[in-house]
């Protein structure tokens, strides 16, 4: 299980205007919406905010009901004004690591685009494989990793 106590939470949460959580409020929402495209046995319990930049980014930490292997009882959920995407927590335990790992994988497929290359084994981004989405994500990309990263 991942340590969430670091997270940005009750006690911890430090925002600074109801402005700013009132849109962390709508990217929770979209994150429930994401996540409820898919079947999940057993369902998803609960969202932990793990990291937010409103309305550019949130990442939060998604808990299934009991009943799940333990290696799949939470994943890593982020959304915002990029892809939206799920993935394990196996490898990224901290909030830091999870959106490296985002990156990773939103790289992986912009450079695939951008190389005319098959998508097959990238993550499906449900976009056109554009040269200019491409473009775009891979500027969020740098955005995430040049700012966002040390800041989570």
């Amino acid at each position: 299980m991942i340590d969430t106590f670091s997270f940005p939470t009750g006690e911890n949460l430090d925002y600074e205007s109801e402005e700013e959580l009132r849109e962390l409020d709508v990217l929770r929402a979209e994150a429930w919406r994401y996540l409820h495209t898919y079947s999940w046995d057993p369902p998803i319990a609960d969202l932990v905010l793990a990291f937010g930049v409103a309305p550019v980014i949130a990442l939060f930490l998604a808990r299934r009901q009991p009943g799940a292997r333990p290696e799949d009882a939470e994943r890593w959920v982020v959304v915002g004004d990029l892809p939206s995407m799920h993935f394990e927590t196996d490898d990224t335990p901290t909030p830091a690591l999870a959106l490296r790992l985002y990156c990773a994988i939103a790289q992986d497929w912009a450079d695939n685009v951008l190389a005319g290359r098959d998508l097959s084994e990238s993550y499906p981004i449900p976009v056109a494989p554009t040269r200019e989405l491409a473009e775009n994500l891979l500027g969020r990309v740098d955005f995430i990793r040049t700012r966002l990263i040390p800041l989570a």
